[in-house]
């Protein structure tokens, strides 16, 4: 990284362009930073001595991709409302100038044109100094070209601050305009000294745009792997792919009536990561320019645009193409396990390039549920899913996909029937994980097969054995029925599976006495239910004996693969 003092003559001086990079925001100041400007600039005005200065502070800029016969390009990483702002103050200058004609006015104004705004010997974008964003450029290039500025160009934050730096020249009135307006440019370029640092291709941006981006505003890795795409295009061909190519992409990850937003920088991670190659947080950035540099922009594009359609499918399930793969997807989301993302990514893609059949896919996809949820039962670790499921993806044999994959789910610890059991009767379900548990509960009341559709957005996950009993009429009746050891059975076996049903009468049920909870279990028609038909009490025998009897059952229904170790 280089740092130097310099003057905006020394920084505009040559030929070269600085480009404002589509992370950036738009240009946004307002009047008061304006007035602020103007406040430093007239102090210099009325100072004694031309050698006064106002430091304006640093500019930060990285070398773009220069072409041979292009004029070199550096990207304004810090700085873009600075430097926008004071090309309008010098475009202003210029057109007061023009406006009062003769001679040595259009002398005056046609320098500061060519040696601060315009290469004159350049043609299209390439003859302007500083170039905005594209929502922005239309606004600039009309005022640095002296083209008049109307209808929504004259809306523009571009237009307004150019206004308002054209009225304060104004309102000067100097008995000499043309050496106040002579002073007013050499204040510009030779009195308000900055600091240009450069950085080198080797440095981290994503590290520089964090410590000095002028805001304090959080850029993300997806910041800087559009601006890289970006750097791949002439100026004149930015516009175009970004209307019809990049954009749509962006958009696919946006927020809408039906989902929310998607993270863009999550996305570019598991997009690199769907072969099994771990890639760090703080290194999407650098990873994806060392994967992608063999892809065009536009086939770059069209890649990932294929790719966020399916990734998308996994965060909107609603969205995929088969009913039963939405349904196997909307599982998934309960299990809450963004590091198998890039996994069930892989997966999908071998499904939609017909490697895998779409039974093939859900026995997949079923497998990984239960190697989760008979992980989450006996208590497992999920640290080292960040590392289990990446791999998992590399181990998958193309051909041989479901043994190859089942296998080493295997090798990482997937609990056996006997584990499973051992656990579940001192596993606290429902304080752990509720969407897990709720998972559970309504795939276990889906086996009944039912013959009219149940509401399940209408139900909640409920207590038999109340969460608080209390010293009152219920709670008494609780304690009586319980026994002598009520507080150890309630500590025990409160939120255990066996504890846990479906209900849509949540608030009714609360902590009444198991009789009268019974009786409005029976009336909300899910099949869970019917267990507690015959019962006349609630104790520690009953309780147990449920939870071995459901514990069955969720072994029978996530299973554990046969795999041939031979």
């Amino acid at each position: 990284m280089d740092a130097e003092d310099q003057f905006l003559q020394n920084v505009f001086a040559g030929e070269k362009q600085f480009v404002i990079p589509v992370f950036q925001r738009n240009y946004s100041w307002g009047q008061e930073e304006l007035e602020a400007l103007w406040s430093d600039i007239q102090n210099l005005l009325e100072a004694d001595s031309i050698s006064e200065e106002h430091f304006i502070g640093t500019f930060v800029v990285m070398p773009g991709n220069h072409r041979p016969g292009t004029v070199p390009e550096y990207l304004v990483i810090d700085g873009q409302q600075r430097l926008i702002s004071l090309t309008l103050f010098l475009s202003a200058i210029r057109d007061y100038a023009a406006e009062i004609g003769g001679e040595k006015y259009t002398n005056f104004a046609e320098e500061i044109n060519k040696k601060y705004l315009i290469d004159e010997f350049k043609d299209g974008v390439e003859k302007f100094k500083v170039v905005s964003r594209a929502e922005d450029r239309d606004a600039l290039f009309a005022i640095v070209e002296q083209e008049s500025v109307d209808g929504d160009l004259a809306d523009t934050s571009i237009y307004s601050s150019y206004e308002f730096l054209y009225e304060r020249i104004d309102d000067l009135n100097g008995d000499d305009e043309l050496q106040t307006l002579d002073r007013l440019k050499q204040i510009i370029i030779q009195q308000l000294p900055l600091v240009m640092i450069t950085t080198s291709e080797d440095e981290n941006p994503y590290a520089i745009f964090e410590t000095l981006n002028e805001r304090g505003l959080q850029l993300e890795e997806s910041d800087l792997i559009r601006n890289h795409v970006f750097m791949q295009l002439s100026l004149t061909e930015q516009d175009q792919f970004n209307d019809d190519h990049w954009m749509p992409f962006e958009q696919k990850f946006e927020e809408t009536d039906r989902h929310g937003g998607v993270d863009l920088t999550e996305f570019y991670r598991d997009y690199m990561m769907r072969n099994g190659e771990y890639v760090q947080k703080n290194e999407i950035y650098h990873q994806f320019k060392q994967r992608t540099a063999d892809l065009t922009p536009h086939e770059l594009v069209d890649k990932l645009s294929y790719y966020a359609d399916l990734y998308l499918w996994i965060h909107r399930p609603g969205t995929a193409p088969r009913e039963e793969l939405t349904d196997a997807l909307e599982r998934i989301q309960y299990l809450e396990i963004g590091t198998a993302h890039q996994l069930i990514l892989n997966l999908l893609d071998r499904w939609n390039s017909d490697e895998l059949s779409l039974d093939e896919l859900l026995d997949i996809l079923h497998g990984l549920e239960s190697f989760v949820l008979r992980r989450f039962i006996c208590g497992r670790s999920t640290r080292g899913y960040y590392r289990t499921f990446p791999i998992a993806a590399r181990s998958i044999e193309d051909g041989n996909e479901i043994e190859s994959l089942f296998a080493y789910l295997e090798s990482q610890g997937w609990p056996d029937d006997a584990e499973l059991f051992d656990n579940i009767n001192r596993f606290d379900m429902y304080n752990r994980d509720k969407k897990k548990t709720w998972l559970i509960l309504w795939t276990l009341e889906e086996q009944f097969g039912h013959q009219e559709p149940v509401q399940y957005d209408e139900l909640t996950i409920e207590h038999v054995m109340p969460q608080t009993i209390d010293d009152n009429e219920w709670g008494d009746e609780w304690k009586d029925m319980l026994g002598e050891e009520w507080e150890r059975i309630h500590d025990q076996w409160l939120h255990a599976l066996g504890n846990l049903t479906l209900s849509g009468y949540n608030p009714e049920l609360s902590n009444r006495p198991f009789a009268e909870k019974r009786e409005l279990l029976m009336e909300s028609h899910v099949e869970l239910n019917s267990y507690f038909e015959d019962l006349e009490r609630w104790t520690e025998d009953k309780i147990r004996e449920r939870n071995q009897d459901l514990a069955e059952r969720v072994a029978s229904i996530w299973t554990i693969p046969d795999i041939d170790d031979t």
